[in-house]
This record gives structure tokens, C-alpha cells and sequence, in this order.
């Protein structure tokens, strides 16, 4: 404690957020799909690299780059809650040295050519250093000058190169490769590629890979759609919805939008405290057997107690929060008590987080949320884990009551369930 008093404002900030991060992922060895929270807080420094190939026009011009890149700013500015922001500069159009038919990557993650992911970012990066000093740069974002559609233009829409593409996706460990540079040295550091008409959802889901890094030959911000899927899509259809199988719209490392002409949503508690954006007093921890009402603010607004965490194993928890249509939330579908089953042993891409669903009448999680009276069905139960979970109220301010209980004394508190 007196080291502590030693220490500035935000220095015990910082500390009590590496505290916590002990306690919600270090009970045990590290896990098999997800690494441990970091801390990222302040400015970003991105540097955003335009390209251009032989034969194939851009079909934005640099400022329409630029207004993109500023609505990826205002995304992370406000679901980190004013904690983290970019400082990007905008820089090309560079000609690269060969044809787009050269660098031409698959739309399905598993076929991706790792080759053409290095070959890209090698020149894209050496063009640019006459422009930038590239070290200085805390992200880079590769811009492909070149209208893309699945299997068309550049091929894959986006994507985060390093850690991700370029040490591949099925089977491999991500970690930050090494890009040796035409005419000499090298770049290691996180890497984003995105065609230049991506939504703006497609650019911050892998920024926030990005920003999150890599330990362990794990992320920290893992993908949380379904691997498989992505790479054998279900009618054939590279389309967000259909790979959301285990977190559906709730966050954005699932579904990186929900309507094309609407901003992406937000992420969940656990990408948010994976970042460090959730302070340690916004979490209460509620243990299986234990019975805790308590009253949860909007997520989306930051303010007050966002989470509450029931700890199963080492691996294994439950994130409960509430989601309300205020703020960037009211891009969602819908509203309620959001419970999410996380399993940090479980493989990236293999559902590491997984909404529970009030109403599976409902398709693809859209209607994922618990409400107060309401719903098909009234409250989360998991008996194998002996926890039981309830919305009871919304109050005017949107703060919801909830009750974590166990499945024996549930119906003491919603005794109209519909089971």
C-alpha cells in the first residue's frame, strides 16, 4: 500500500487494472485460445498507407480514405469510453510494383496466401518510408486501391496481417512476423489491410486485433464468428450474420455490422476488458451458490457498475451486462441482460464466447437479451454450474435490476417462467 501511495493517479489506474486483469485471467496456466488483457489507453499513432496497382484505378479518392479513417477514429474514441484514440496520418497513393492479379488474396480465411499477405505488406510499407518513419507508428493500415467484393478486386475485404494472415489462421499460432523490406530492414509491428471500400466495422474489428497484440501465440483480442463457417459458408454467402453463430451482433470481433449503412456495433464486456477499458470497480464478481441483486448501467455509456462476473474454473466464466438502446448500443436489436459464456480454453474462431439466447425463436442471436417479463424464455439457468440469472426490472434511466441466484431459488424471483 505505501508503493502505492507513491504513485500517481493514473499510475494506480494502471496498477489496479493489471490487478484486476490477475484476477479475471491469471487463477491458472495461461489458456489455450485467448491471452491475457493489456492495457490500452491514450493515442494510437496509425499510419494509413494507400496503394495502387498497374492497370487498376482507386475508385475513392484520398479524402474519402481519410473521412473513413476518421469514423474508425470516433468508433474507438467511444467504445474504449474517451480512454484510447487514434492519431492517423493519411499518406499514397503509392504505385506498387506489380499487377493487383499479383497480390490477389482468397475471400475464405483458411486459403489465404501468406506469401501475397508478405508481398503486399513488404511493399506497400517500403513505398511509404519515404513518407513516414515507419517505427514511430504504433499501427499500420494498408488501403488497397481497389473495389472489392468477395472473390473480386483485391478478393478479401479485410483482415489483420500481423498478428494474424501472416502467420496464418488454421493450425498456427499468431504471433508478429518479420517483414523483410525491399531495399533493406525490416517491420514486425501490427499490420491491418483493408480493401478501400470496407465498411468501417470491417477496419476497427481488426484494429482492435491489432491494438490488442499478441503473447503466448495467442491475441488478446481473439475473433469471436465461427472459423469454419467464414472459410465454408453456409449457402455459399460470405455474409457477417451467417458466421455470428456463437456471439451473434453483440460484439463486434462476431459480426462486424449489422445494416451495411449503419455503424458497426460495439463490443462486449470481454473485448472491453480485454482492452482495459472497463475500470476494476465497474466488475462485480458474484460466485456460483451465491445469491446478489444487483443494478447494472448501459454498457454502452461506461459509467457506473457495467459487469458482472460469475468465475466457474480457470477457464470458464460468465459476463453479465446490460445492453440498452442508448449511445452506440442503439445500433442493436434489441435490449436486455446479455449473458455471455466465455471459455478461454477453447481455440480462436471456435466460439471463446458465446451469447445465451432468451428467445431461440428468434434467428441469429437477434433477440439474444433477457427482458423483465417477458421473452421465451424468463432467465438464463446452467445447472451444471449451479447459476441462475434474472432481469427484474428496467428503471427510467435505463439501470437494470438482475438477480444472480442459483437454479433452485430462480423461481423465487420470476416464479411466471414460461418453461
Amino acid at each position: 500500500m505505501y508503493f502505492l501511495s507513491k504513485l500517481g493517479k493514473s499510475e494506480r489506474t494502471r496498477f489496479t487494472l493489471i490487478l484486476l486483469v490477475a484476477a479475471l485471467g491469471a487463477q491458472a496456466p495461461a489458456a489455450a485460445g485467448v491471452a491475457d488483457p493489456v492495457v490500452v489507453r491514450g493515442p494510437q499513432r496509425l499510419l494509413v498507407v494507400a496503394v495502387r496497382f498497374p492497370g487498376t484505378d482507386p475508385s475513392l479518392a484520398l479524402p474519402r480514405i481519410a473521412e473513413k479513417v476518421g469514423k474508425v477514429g470516433e468508433y474507438i474514441r467511444t467504445v474504449s469510453y474517451g480512454k484510447a484514440w487514434l492519431e492517423a496520418k493519411v499518406t499514397g497513393w503509392y504505385g506498387m510494383p506489380g499487377p493487383l492479379s499479383e497480390y490477389r488474396v482468397s475471400p475464405l480465411n483458411y486459403k489465404v496466401d501468406k506469401g501475397r499477405v508478405r508481398r503486399l505488406v513488404a511493399d506497400a510499407l517500403a513505398a511509404s518510408r519515404r513518407d513516414a518513419d515507419l517505427g514511430t507508428y504504433r499501427v499500420i493500415w494498408i488501403v488497397v486501391g481497389a473495389f472489392t467484393r468477395p472473390g473480386e478486386g483485391y478478393g478479401m475485404i479485410a483482415y489483420c496481417a500481423n498478428p494474424g494472415m501472416l502467420s496464418g489462421v488454421l493450425g498456427a499460432k499468431p504471433r508478429l512476423e518479420a517483414v523483410d523490406l525491399p531495399g533493406g530492414g525490416s517491420f514486425s509491428g501490427p499490420v491491418i489491410v483493408s480493401a478501400e471500400n470496407a465498411h468501417v466495422g470491417h477496419a476497427a474489428h481488426d484494429l482492435l486485433h491489432a491494438l490488442g497484440g499478441v503473447q503466448d501465440g495467442k491475441r488478446v483480442v481473439p475473433d469471436l464468428y465461427d472459423f469454419d463457417r467464414q472459410s465454408n459458408p453456409p449457402e455459399g454467402r460470405l455474409s457477417p450474420e451467417l458466421f455470428a453463430i456463437h456471439a451473434g451482433p453483440w460484439d463486434i470481433m462476431s459480426q462486424h455490422f449489422i445494416v451495411v449503412t449503419k455503424p458497426p456495433p460495439p463490443p462486449s464486456s470481454f473485448t472491453r476488458l480485454q482492452l482495459g477499458w472497463i475500470e476494476p470497480a465497474q466488475v462485480v464478481t458474484v460466485r456460483p451458490g451465491e445469491t446478489r441483486e444487483v443494478r447494472l448501467q448501459p454498457l454502452a455509456l461506461g459509467r457506473g457498475l457495467l459487469a458482472v462476473r460469475v468465475p466457474i474454473d480457470a477457464h470458464r466464466s460468465l459476463l453479465i451486462e446490460n445492453r440498452q438502446p442508448v449511445g452506440d448500443d442503439a445500433v442493436l436489436p434489441a435490449a436486455g441482460v446479455l449473458v455471455l459464456e466465455v471459455d478461454t480454453a477453447r481455440e480462436e474462431g471456435a466460439g471463446i464466447v458465446r451469447a445465451a439466447d432468451a428467445n431461440p425463436g428468434v434467428p441469429r442471436l437477434q433477440a439474444a437479451p433477457f427482458v423483465p417479463a417477458a421473452g421465451q424464455v424468463r432467465y438464463y439457468r446452467n445447472a451444471d454450474v449451479g447459476v441462475a440469472v434474472a432481469p427484474l426490472a428496467v428503471e427510467p434511466d435505463r439501470t437494470l435490476r438482475l438477480v444472480v441466484t442459483t437454479p433452485k431459488r430462480i423461481t423465487d424471483f420470476v416464479p411466471d417462467d414460461r418453461r
